[in-house]
């Protein structure tokens, strides 16, 4: 039987309670390159880098913008849920880092949750554990393949996320979104897909540089993506 315990109501009364004191502790979320549209028939996978505790819940208001109405799921270290058990109800899915029938179980829910209703969303960390946003080479593991296959046809859109503080005491996140890439079986690349997440990381990284202070009143709509870097300026460390 599925751990799925997705409940919408269970959101609303969450962010009713808790929404004060997550913007004591984010003052502001500023998303550029949103998709203009996203298939509806299948799951969409999000998969992003690590910084903080925060980031489930940054980024489940990044996918209400991208997708609004779909049930988002995410995955999160078993010790958390049995610690918090109500984050079942708002979709978290428990995984056990090393724990083999832990990875198959986490598949197993993703494939039944598809079948029974294929119109969700879920939220996946490849590096297993946080890390600041420059580290470089991020170190995504080989799992998001696992995850992308059981989902089926499924689109992944890469996530960048950065935190940054600025001249307020409370922190701001920065979130870029890569190109949709679509997977179908295990035909997802994890490198390439760990490249994209650097890719969007970088370009928030050199906005950041550019605009130091000002860059929250100079930052892009969200559908805009922001600047590439010139041309002969590698994003990526060879």
């Amino acid at each position: 039987m599925t751990r799925f315990r997705y409940s919408a109501l269970a959101w609303r009364l969450f962010n009713l309670g808790f929404g004060p004191r997550m913007r004591l502790g984010i003052r502001s979320i500023h998303v550029a390159g949103i998709p203009e549209r996203l298939r509806g028939d299948s799951p969409l996978l999000l998969a992003a880098n690590h910084v903080s505790w925060w980031d489930g819940f940054i980024l489940r208001a990044v996918q209400q913008n991208v997708c609004p109405g779909r049930p988002l799921h995410i995955v999160m270290l078993e010790r958390e849920l049995a610690r918090h058990p109500f984050l079942k109800r708002l979709g978290g899915l428990g995984l056990e880092p090393g724990s083999p029938a832990s990875f198959r179980a986490l598949l197993r829910d993703l494939r039944e949750e598809r079948e029974r209703d294929p119109g969700f969303s879920v939220l996946f960390f490849p590096q297993g554990r946080i890390w600041p946003s420059y580290r470089r080479p991020l170190g995504f593991q080989g799992g998001i393949r696992l995850v992308a296959a059981a989902l089926g046809p499924a689109t992944v859109l890469p996530v960048g996320l950065h935190l940054e503080a600025g001249k307020e005491m409370a922190p701001a996140a920065f979130v870029s979104l890569g190109d949709p890439l679509e997977a179908v079986g295990g035909d997802l690349d994890p490198e390439a897909l760990e490249g994209s997440v650097e890719e969007e990381l970088d370009r928030i990284h050199r906005f950041l540089a550019e605009y130091g202070e000002d860059v929250t009143e100079s930052w892009p709509g969200a559908g805009e993506g922001l600047p590439r870097a010139p041309t002969g300026m590698p994003c990526r460390r060879a």
